[in-house]
């Protein structure tokens, strides 16, 4: 509560909040500003908040003078405290990714001479090969996946041909790959966007790293598969013949084993979106029971986002 007693603050920003904001400013500024004054609107955001990330050494601080829980990008925090050392990865990537945005929106060159700074100095985009700690399908924290999309979409669609792209291409390719058999279109087009036709090279050759497998296929069925009704009914599905259980090398947290009931089809796909309730894509798509009581109505956004994205890409038609 504010000191005058007027304001309640909610809680302190999170990490998950800055990265989709910088996934959809360069979008709106891209694709839906029309006016030059709707432009400058989005530069100012766009260039304060990179300016207080950047004043704050890489840090969110809120009104408190505090930095916030999950706000901290600072070098010397990812690299050398061991309580974020499992958010290195990560955080390289969204402050790697926040200033390509800046440098883009603003024009403005001293943005890529901060990154620059964070690449050679402190390793950001070696830190960004592995996004984040996880030990195949399944495993790790499935909100850091969409936020690494987000930011993997945005660094390699501003950034130019060199290094960091090379790094950056690398990294996403490993990313999908572990993501592919969630059947997420939005993942499959992020990813398919920024690498289709695309290559990488390393001491042995030279690599493609377009897409492959199912996952056009598998977009467009969840796509179609999504219920009209967004109420959240409960969705059981453990006791099926059908399901593999994970092990707990696959679980969400690295200390600890499943906490509930994981699975996936024996064709190695997550169960169908229609067999289950979620209202965003950071929902865990290996989990096998959903409560409900049909007394939420979801966002249709979950929907719409890869929709128009795959729309864009012309990955899909009307």
């Amino acid at each position: 509560m504010s000191a005058d007693g007027k304001w309640y603050w909610k809680s302190d920003t999170s990490s998950d909040e800055l990265d989709g904001h910088y996934f959809f400013y360069p979008l709106y500024y891209d694709l839906v500003a029309q006016t030059e004054k709707e432009k400058e609107e989005v530069r100012q955001v766009v260039r304060d908040l990179t300016d207080h990330l950047i004043r704050h050494g890489y840090n969110l601080v809120d009104h408190t003078g505090t930095v916030t829980r999950w706000g901290v990008y600072s070098p010397d925090a990812l690299n050398h405290d061991p309580d974020w050392w499992a958010e290195r990865g990560l955080k390289s990537l969204s402050m790697l990714s926040y200033l390509a945005v800046a440098a883009h929106v603003t024009g403005e060159s001293r943005y890529l001479e901060h990154q620059a700074e964070l690449i050679q100095n402190h390793a950001f985009d070696t830190n960004a090969l592995i996004y984040k700690i996880h030990r195949g399908i399944g495993s790790g924290n499935q909100s850091d996946d969409e936020m690494a999309f987000m930011c993997y979409y945005n660094l390699l669609r501003y950034t130019p041909e060199g290094s960091l792209r090379q790094k950056a291409l690398l990294s996403f390719y490993a990313a999908w790959l572990n993501e592919a058999p969630e059947m997420n279109p939005f993942f499959h087009f992020a990813y398919a966007g920024q690498a289709m036709g695309r290559e990488v090279s390393d001491p042995w050759g030279t690599h493609s790293i377009s897409p492959t497998g199912d996952w056009l296929v598998d977009s467009i069925e969840t796509l179609q598969g999504f219920p009209l009704n967004r109420f959240n009914w409960a969705c059981e599905n453990s006791h099926r013949i059908d399901i593999k259980s994970l092990p707990d090398q696959n679980s969400t947290d690295l200390l600890s084993s499943n906490p509930r009931q994981r699975g996936y089809r024996i064709n190695g796909k997550v169960l169908p979106v229609e067999n289950r309730h979620f209202n965003h894509w950071n929902t865990d798509p290996w989990q096998l029971d959903y409560g409900g009581s049909g007394n939420i109505l979801a966002s249709g956004t979950v929907f719409l986002l890869p929709y128009y994205m795959g729309l864009y890409h012309g990955f899909i038609a009307h």
